[in-house]
C-alpha cells in the first residue's frame, strides 16, 4: 500500500509538470481538502555514554506518515490543520570512541513498529515567490501536538514548534500537487524514564520530514 501511493504521487508529479510550465495556477475557493505521504527522520529522545566512551542513543527510527489536511484562505496566506499517522521503530545506536577525533559510523539495530504515532499540526502559511513558469515557493510556521503510544506503556503527548517550505503548482485549475519539507523541534522525549535502561537521560528532539501531497480546491 506505501509504494502504490509513493507511485501515484511521483505519476501525479510527472504528468503535471508540464501543465504546470504552461499556466499558473487559478485559484478561486478559499478551502481546500488534500492528502499526504511522506518519511521522518528524528534526532535525540534519550541518550547515555559507557565507561568506554562509547555514545548511546535511542531515538523513533523513520516512519512512513500518511495524512490529511484541510486549509483556509488564498494565494497569499493560508491557514491549515493536518493529521499524519505512522508507525516508527526504535532505532538503538552505539557510536564508539576511537580517539582519533573522528567520526564512527557504530552500530545500529532497529526494532520495527514499536510505535503508534498520531501528529496533529495547525499553522500558517504564505507564498515567499513564484518561480517561472508557475508553481509558487511557500513557508509555513505552526504548532505540532504528537501522541506517542506503545504497547504495555502509558500514552504520551509531547508539543512543539515546526516550520516548512513547500514547492506547490497546478495540475488542473482545481487540483495541486506539492513537495513539503518540514522541520520540528519538540522539547522532550517521547520516551519515559521507566521505558530506559539505568543510565540514560531523556532528551529533546528534532524531527524532519520530506514528503509529497495532492489538494483539491473546494
Amino acid at each position: 500500500m506505501k509504494a502504490l501511493f509513493g507511485w501515484l504521487f511521483l505519476g501525479a508529479l510527472v504528468m503535471g509538470a508540464p501543465v504546470a510550465a504552461q499556466s499558473p495556477p487559478r485559484f478561486g475557493g478559499p478551502w481546500r481538502l488534500g492528502v499526504t505521504m511522506g518519511t521522518s527522520t528524528f534526532n535525540g529522545a534519550a541518550a547515555a555514554t559507557d565507561e568506554s566512551g562509547t555514545d548511546l542513543v535511542f531515538r523513533p527510527y523513520r516512519p512512513t506518515m500518511a495524512g490529511i489536511g484541510i486549509s483556509y484562505g488564498r494565494e497569499r496566506t493560508r491557514l491549515e490543520f493536518s493529521a499524519k499517522y505512522g508507525q516508527p521503530g526504535i532505532g538503538f545506536r552505539a557510536v564508539p570512541d576511537n580517539g582519533s577525533g573522528s567520526v564512527s559510523s557504530g552500530v545500529l539495530i532497529i526494532a520495527e513498529d514499536a510505535f503508534h504515532l498520531a501528529s496533529f499540526t495547525a499553522s500558517a502559511g504564505t507564498r515567499l515567490v513564484r518561480l517561472r513558469g508557475g508553481p509558487a515557493l511557500r513557508a509555513s510556521l505552526g504548532v505540532t501536538m504528537d501522541r506517542w503510544t506503545a504497547q504495555g506503556t502509558p500514552s504520551r503527548t509531547r508539543f512543539g514548534p515546526q516550520a516548512g517550505l513547500t514547492l506547490e503548482f497546478a495540475l488542473t485549475s482545481a487540483l495541486f500537487a506539492s513537495i513539503d519539507g518540514e522541520l520540528g523541534f519538540v522539547p522532550g522525549s517521547p520516551f519515559l524514564e521507566e521505558d530506559l535502561p539505568e543510565g540514560f537521560r531523556l532528551t529533546s528532539m528534532w524531527r524532519r520530514t520530506i514528503g509529497a501531497g495532492l489538494s483539491l480546491r473546494l
